[in-house]
C-alpha cells in the first residue's frame, strides 16, 4: 500500500524532485543490502533465526510507520531506510527456510507460490490505496491503514512459521568458498540489478504518459492504478512461471525475464496513453516477481542447505547495492537529462545481462 504511492507522495505532496525519488529508494536498498549480508551470514550460525525474522518484519513495521509524522523529503530517508533494514533482516532467512522446505525438483513452484502470495498481498494495498486517493483522502491517511497489516504479519510469521532445521546448525568456515556456480550467477544478476530501478519511476512515468489527456488529478490515480494493474500480472504469472522453470530450467526462464524488463524499459521510453500504460503494466508486472522467485530457486539449486542463508545474505546484499546504484543513477538522469536517459540505460543494462546469463549459465548441483 505505501510503496504505491510514497513516489507520488514525495514529488506532489512533499514538492522533491525525482533525483529525492531515487536517492531515497537507493538510500533503503542500499542500507538493506549491508544488513542482509550479515543477516544470511549470521542465520546459518544460530538456531533461533526465526525469531530474528520476526525482529526484522517489525522494524519494518516501525519505519513505515515513521512516515505518518514526515513534514520534508530528506526524513523519508530515515523512514525508508528503517523499513528497508527490517527486510534486510528478515528476507535472506525466510528464503532459506523456504528453501529447506522443499525438495529441490520443487524450488521453482515454492518460490513462485511465494511470490505469488506476496504479490496478491501487493495488490490488496494498491488497490486500497487507489480507492482512499479516489475518494478524496490524503497520503497520510493510507499510511496510517497500512500500519495494521504489518502488525498482522509480524504476529502472523512469529506464531505459524517454523524453522526446518533440526538441531544445531553446524557453520561452515568462512575460509571455504561458495560453489563457482553460485558466482557465475551473481555477475549476471549484479549487471540487471544495475538497470533494475525502483518500480517507483514506473508509477511516476505512468502519470506522465497519461498527460495532457487526463487532468494532475486523473493522472495520479491512473498511476496508483498502474501499480495496482502490475501487482495483478505479477500474482497471476508468479507460479505458472516458477513451475515453467522446474521443467525447462531456471536460468532461461530468469533470462526471458531480465528481457521482459527491457521491453518495459522501452515502452516507458516511447510510449504514451492508455495502450501503454497498459503494455507497461502487463510487461512490469510480469518480470518482477518472477526475477526474485527464479533468482531465488535457482540459487537454492546451486549452494547446500547448511549455508543457504550466506547465500541468501550475498544474493539479496549483491541486488540491495545495485538497486541502490541503479536508483540513484536513474533518478539523477531523469532530473538532469529526462526520463528517456533512465529508461534507455535500464533497457540496455537488463538485455546485456539477459544475454550473459543466457551464455554462461549455471548448472544445479
Amino acid at each position: 500500500m505505501v510503496f504505491a504511492v510514497l513516489p507520488l507522495f514525495i514529488t506532489s505532496a512533499l514538492g522533491a524532485p525525482v533525483f529525492a525519488v531515487g536517492l531515497i529508494e537507493g538510500v533503503g536498498d542500499g542500507s538493506s543490502a549491508v544488513v542482509k549480508l550479515w543477516s544470511g551470514w549470521y542465520s546459518d550460525r544460530i538456531g533461533w533465526r526465526r525469531q530474528l525474522a520476526v525482529g526484522g518484519y517489525g522494524a519494518t513495521v516501525f519505519g513505515l510507520g515513521l512516515l505518518v509524522a514526515v513534514t520534508s523529503w530528506p526524513q523519508v530517508i530515515i523512514a525508508r531506510a528503517l523499513a528497508w533494514m527490517g527486510r534486510g533482516l528478515r528476507q535472506p532467512i525466510r528464503s532459506a527456510m523456504l528453501a529447506g522446505s522443499v525438495d529441490k525438483q520443487d524450488l521453482g513452484k515454492a518460490f513462485g507460490f511465494h511470490e505469488a502470495l506476496d504479490t496478491a498481498g501487493a495488490l490488496i494495498g494498491p488497490a486500497a490505496a487507489f480507492v482512499l486517493l479516489s475518494t478524496g483522502h490524503d497520503f497520510r491517511t493510507i499510511f496510517w491503514f497500512a500500519i495494521l497489516p504489518g502488525f498482522l504479519c509480524v504476529i502472523l510469521f512469529a506464531l505459524i512459521t517454523r524453522d526446518p532445521r533440526r538441531g544445531r546448525p553446524e557453520p561452515v568456515p568462512l575460509r571455504v568458498p561458495l560453489p563457482a556456480n553460485f558466482w557465475r550467477l551473481m555477475g549476471p544478476v549484479a549487471l540487471f540489478g544495475l538497470g533494475n530501478f525502483a518500480t517507483a519511476f514506473f508509477t511516476l512515468r505512468a502519470a506522465q504518459i497519461m498527460q495532457p489527456e487526463l487532468s494532475r488529478t486523473a493522472a495520479l490515480a491512473a498511476a496508483v492504478g498502474f501499480y495496482l494493474a502490475h501487482n495483478a500480472v505479477g500474482a497471476a504469472v508468479s507460479f505458472p512461471a516458477g513451475w515453467v522453470a522446474d521443467q525447462v530450467g531456471k536460468a532461461p526462464v530468469l533470462a526471458v525475464a531480465y528481457v521482459t524488463f527491457a521491453a518495459a524499459c522501452v515502452v516507458g521510453l516511447v510510449g504514451h496513453g492508455w495502450l501503454a500504460l497498459g503494455l507497461m503494466a502487463v510487461l512490469v508486472g510480469a518480470q518482477n516477481p518472477v526475477v526474485s522467485a527464479v533468482e531465488g530457486s535457482l540459487t537454492s539449486s546451486l549452494v547446500e542447505a547448511r549455508r543457504l542463508g550466506t547465500a541468501f545474505g550475498f544474493l539479496n546484499g549483491i541486488n540491495g547495492a545495485a538497486d541502490l546504484a541503479s536508483s540513484v543513477v536513474a533518478g539523477a538522469l531523469w532530473t538532469l537529462v529526462g526520463p528517456t536517459a533512465s529508461f534507455g540505460l535500464g533497457a540496455a543494462l537488463s538485455a546485456t545481462a539477459a544475454l550473459v546469463l543466457w551464455l554462461r549459465q549455471p548448472k544445479p548441483v
